[in-house]
């Protein structure tokens, strides 16, 4: 599977619900959520494989990293337009 749009922010009641540290409260927060719910029944269970959510929260991580890079390039582009006129 592949991540191709953010899931729907959690509450803050949700993230305290799941532990979902501060820095990690971002657009990719439910699927840290999954990853650690999985992690809590893996304890439990060894037999339970997470390597899917795990890859779910670092793919997510990874396009919002380059989505907020872009909009980085579009704000700067937009200031150098400002001033260059």
């Amino acid at each position: 599977m592949s991540v191709t749009e953010f899931p729907p922010l959690l509450s803050q009641d949700d993230c305290q619900k799941y532990k979902v540290p501060l820095k990690w409260r971002d657009r990719c927060a439910a699927y840290f959520a999954l990853y650690q719910t999985c992690l809590i029944r893996k304890s439990a269970n060894s037999s339970v494989d997470c390597h899917h959510d795990k890859h779910s929260w670092e793919e997510c991580e990874n396009l919002d990293l380059i989505k907020r890079q872009k909009e980085l390039k579009e704000i700067k582009a937009k200031r150098r337009e400002e001033i260059g006129n």
